[in-house]
C-alpha cells in the first residue's frame, strides 16, 4: 500500500513553486533551500560574487543543526582569481572554479591554530603541490628533498608567504584531468584588493576562523560561483540516502518515500506513518506545519523546526522535520511513541518495527 502526502490548493502551489526550478533567494531563502537538499553534510561555505568576471567575491558559512541549517558568522570579504569564476577551467588561466567541492587538509608554515580540531599539516621547504601538466604527480601534494626543478616543469611551494594558513579544496580529483586547473586553495589574502591566481582568500584572521570552526566530522563543503548561479548549483544537488524499511504491525510498507536514515535518525513522511498508525493528517500551508490526530492525541511538527506540539504543549525534539522529493519527513520513533506505539530496530532485517 503505497502513501503520499497528498498537497492540494495553497499547499500544492507552495511545494511547486519551492521544488520546481531553482529557487531564488526572494522566493527560498537559502536556508531552506540547503535544508531540502544537503543531508550528508554539516558544513558549508558559499563563495559568490556579484557576477562572472569581478575578483571580489563574500564567504558565507552554514552549519546544520538538529537537522536545520544555520547561518553561523558574518559574511566574511573575499578574493578570488584575477580573471574571476570559470565555467570551464583550465591551468594558469587565472580564474576560480565554479561548482560544490569538499574541503581536504588545512594547512600552513604556521602552527596550527591553538583552538583548531580540523586536520592540519604544517608544511616546510619540501612540500610542494604539482602544477607541471606533463607530470604524473600533476595536481597533487609532494614531499621531495631533492631538486625541484629536476622533477618537475612547474610546482608551487607550500610554505609560500600566503599560505600561512589555509585549506585544500578538493578540486579536480577522482581523476585528475590534466590541464583542468591545479592547486585550489582556500588560504589568507595578501590585501583586501589583491585577486589569486585562482584560489579563494580571506583575511589572516578569518582564515584563523575558519580552521578553528571546520570539523572534519561534519564533512564541510564549499560552493562556488556567482551570484546568480549558487542557488543553481545547491538545487541541482541529489544525494543518495540510506533507505530503512518500515513495518508496522507485521507489515512491511511501501511509502513513495521511503524511510531514511540522516544525523542517527531515522525520518519518515509523516502522512504514510502517521495514517498506517490510524491518525488524521493535515497539513496547513499558510503556517507550514502538519497536524496529525489519533485518539484524542494531536502532533503537530512546523517545516524545519525543533518545537513539537503535542496537545497544545511545546516539546523539543533533536531532529526538525525537513522536506525530501517533496515529501515532509519527521523523526518515526517521535511520532510512533506519541500515539502510544511501541518501536524497535531489527537489525537483521533493516527495519523499523512499531506495533500498536
Amino acid at each position: 500500500m503505497k502513501k503520499r502526502l497528498m498537497l492540494s490548493g495553497a499547499a500544492l502551489v507552495l511545494l511547486l513553486s519551492i521544488f520546481a526550478k531553482p529557487a531564488s533567494a526572494g522566493e527560498f531563502p537559502r536556508q531552506k533551500l540547503i535544508s531540502s537538499k544537503f543531508f550528508n553534510e554539516s558544513q558549508m561555505m558559499i563563495v559568490e560574487a556579484n557576477g562572472w568576471e569581478t575578483k571580489y567575491a563574500k564567504l558565507s558559512t552554514y552549519e546544520k543543526v538538529n537537522g536545520v541549517w544555520m547561518k553561523v558568522f558574518g559574511d566574511m570579504p573575499a578574493m578570488i582569481g584575477y580573471n574571476g569564476f570559470a565555467q570551464v577551467m583550465k591551468e594558469g588561466g587565472g580564474a576560480s572554479p565554479t561548482g560544490i567541492y569538499n574541503m581536504g587538509l588545512g594547512f600552513g608554515w604556521a602552527a596550527k591554530p591553538a583552538d583548531s580540531k580540523y586536520p592540519y599539516r604544517q608544511t616546510t621547504s619540501y612540500d610542494y603541490w604539482v602544477d607541471d601538466v606533463t607530470s604524473p604527480e600533476y595536481n597533487k601534494w609532494i614531499y621531495f628533498s631533492g631538486n625541484p626543478y629536476s622533477r618537475w616543469k612547474s610546482f608551487e611551494r607550500m610554505n609560500h608567504p600566503l599560505y600561512k594558513y589555509g585549506a585544500v579544496i578538493k578540486y579536480n580529483e577522482n581523476p585528475i584531468v590534466a590541464g583542468k586547473g591545479s592547486a585550489i586553495f582556500l588560504h589568507m589574502w595578501k590585501s583586501s584588493t589583491s585577486a589569486t591566481a585562482g584560489c579563494v582568500a580571506v583575511s589572516e584572521a578569518n582564515m584563523k576562523t575558519l580552521l578553528t570552526w571546520m570539523d572534519s566530522k561534519k564533512k564541510p563543503l564549499i560552493v562556488m560561483g556567482p551570484t546568480s548561479e549558487i542557488d543553481s548549483y545547491l538545487y541541482a544537488r541529489n544525494e543518495k540516502l540510506h533507505e530503512i524499511d518500515v513495518m508496522v504491525n507485521g507489515v512491511m510498507q511501501n511509502y513513495d518515500q521511503p524511510a531514511v536514515a540522516i544525523d542517527g535518525r531515522t525520518l519518515s513522511p509523516l502522512r504514510g506513518i502517521g495514517e498506517t498508525l490510524g491518525a488524521k493528517v493535515e497539513w496547513d500551508a499558510a503556517t507550514e506545519t502538519v497536524k496529525a490526530e489519533l485518539d484524542g492525541t494531536t502532533v503537530e511538527f512546523k517545516y524545519l523546526s525543533n518545537v513539537v506540539k503535542i496537545n497544545g504543549v511545546n516539546k523539543a525534539i533533536d531532529t526538525a522535520p525537513i522536506s525530501i522529493n517533496n515529501r515532509i519527513v519527521v523523526p518515526l520513533r517521535f511520532l510512533s511513541e506519541a500515539f502510544g506505539a511501541d518501536v524497535k530496530w531489527d537489525s537483521s532485517k533493516n527495519a523499523v518495527v512499531i506495533n500498536k
